[in-house]
């Protein structure tokens, strides 16, 4: 996910920049941000760059804020749009053009957290990471990229596509970390598969789309077919968001 943060006060960028970076830590989630002090090099971006928010201040050296969104919603319907302002004159205006929020300077990080929990409601899906020691390191793994994870020897295994990132930690440790997350399945016992990977399953096995096959456990076999069924019907029409 790639946001952009337009204001021609650079000290104005590096207060949201450092509270959306807070934001990330504190929530693990991964966002790309972009800054831009002129609103003509931000236009020209927007050609070759999908947004999914920005925030942008209001009052610009050529332009208004306002006139500014009403650019970016020709250009883009589904970019949300936070303003960010000196002023509450504005707010109506900005409200009329859909905007998502209206952030009043100097506002505190609650203000901005608050405002970045409303997009991800709304958001069909945030860049969410766990964190892993690897050996004497801390590696982050999207949520996305993870195909399944298993448990050898003490060690997490978690496989991607490009790497299998090993961490020295107990299966009841690890599993809380994708607990929350609707599209991993225990399929037999210390294995999670992220359901979104799978292609198809037979008598025995979850076969996956890189060719891969995980045994489904024949104690829990209707209980996790159904769950995997549940999940695609869910996710078909639409109700699954993270």
């Amino acid at each position: 996910m790639t946001i952009a943060l337009v204001d021609d006060y650079a000290a104005d960028i590096d207060i949201l920049y450092d509270y959306i970076s807070r934001y990330c830590r504190e929530h693990n989630v991964h966002i790309y941000v972009e800054r831009f002090t002129d609103e003509a090099e931000f236009l020209t971006s927007m050609h070759t760059t999908v947004y999914s928010l920005v925030f942008l201040d209001i009052y610009m050296k050529r332009a208004t804020g306002i006139s500014l969104a009403r650019k970016i919603q020709e250009m883009d319907s589904k970019c949300q749009i936070i303003f960010t302002t000196n002023s509450t004159e504005h707010a109506v205006k900005a409200f009329r053009l859909h905007a998502l929020d209206y952030l009043v300077k100097p506002y505190a990080y609650a203000d901005l957290a608050d405002a970045l929990d409303r997009f991800e409601k709304i958001a069909s899906r945030f860049a969410h990471y766990i964190e892993l020691k690897e050996g004497r390191h801390y590696t982050r793994v999207l949520i996305s990229d993870i195909i399944y994870t298993d448990y050898y020897n003490h060690y997490i295994q978690v496989h991607t596509d490009s790497c299998v990132i090993r961490s020295y930690m107990s299966f009841n440790d690890f599993s809380p970390m994708l607990s929350s997350y609707p599209q991993f399945l225990q399929c037999y016992r210390n294995c999670m598969v992220n359901m979104d990977c799978i292609d198809s399953f037979d008598n025995q096995d979850f076969i996956l789309k890189n060719g891969e096959r995980l045994p489904i456990a024949r104690a829990r076999k209707q209980k996790i077919l159904q769950a995997y069924a549940d999940y695609v019907f869910d996710n078909a029409n639409g109700e699954i968001v993270l």
